[in-house]
Parts: C-alpha cells; structure tokens; sequence
C-alpha cells in the first residue's frame, strides 16, 4: 500500500466525519439565537390617519413597489428616504430625493437622528412618526 492509498482511506472516514461536526454545531448555534423582534414603530398620514407600519430594521420608502413602505404621491420619489432602527435609535436617511425629506420643517442633510412624535415630510406629505414602545408607555397618537 502507497501512502496515496492511505491517504484516500483516512479521507474516505475523515470527511464524512468532518461534514457531520459542522452540521451539528451549525445546528446547536442556530437552536440557540433567539430572533430579535421585529422594531415597532409606524409613520402616521397627518391627512387620513392612514398607518404606515415600519416592520423592519431598514425600511425604504417611495413611491416604487419596490419600496418597503410605498408612498404613492407624485412629490415623493421613487426611492425617496430609509427609516432605520440603530442601537441608539431611530434614524432617517434622505437617499437624494427630488422633492427633499424635512424633520420638523428643517432638511434632512444625509442622516438625521429620528424621535417620536417628529414630523417628517416626503416630497410634500407630512407624516408623524410615532415609536410603538413609546405608545404603549402611554403616548397615543
């Protein structure tokens, strides 16, 4: 016996072995992350009191079906602002929009830290955004 054929005799054990550890530990890692929950926090039409749910960490907004939240107004740009949930808070992203993306009346000049209960307007639309968790403390909007 050459040493190739114990090298393919080691091989023929070995990897199988190999491939059945990294299954199992890929299994227990993921029995063991817990899903984080989804963000809670949705924009308010000022107009109709229509809720626009924010579901995700980064939701996009615009008027493409594309979009996680479509806003279907000519002054909103296709892919108009994201929403985004950091350790810190919540953040709004102007991505160059024609029509612009205000807080509180001021321009969203790249990023802008995102409160509840500010205003933000897209285009020309006004929407309040309004955090879940600060909801059920007892603010109602």
């Amino acid at each position: 016996m050459d040493i190739i054929e114990i090298l393919i005799s080691i091989s023929r054990f070995a990897l199988p072995l190999l491939g059945v550890t990294v299954a199992a530990v890929c299994a227990v890692w993921l029995l063991r992350q817990r899903p984080q929950a989804p963000p809670e926090a949705f924009l308010l039409n000022t107009v109709n009191h229509d809720r626009l749910p924010l579901t995700r960490f980064e939701s996009s907004l615009g008027r493409s079906k594309h979009c996680d939240v479509v806003l279907g107004y000519p002054s909103v740009s296709r892919f108009h602002a994201v929403i985004a949930r950091r350790r810190h808070g919540w953040v709004i992203i102007d991505t160059g929009s024609r029509g612009g993306t205000k807080l509180d009346g001021q321009p969203v000049e790249g990023r802008a830290t995102l409160s509840s209960g500010q205003c933000v307007t897209f285009g020309m639309h006004e929407f309040l955004f309004c955090d879940a968790e600060e909801e059920r403390l007892g603010a109602r909007y």
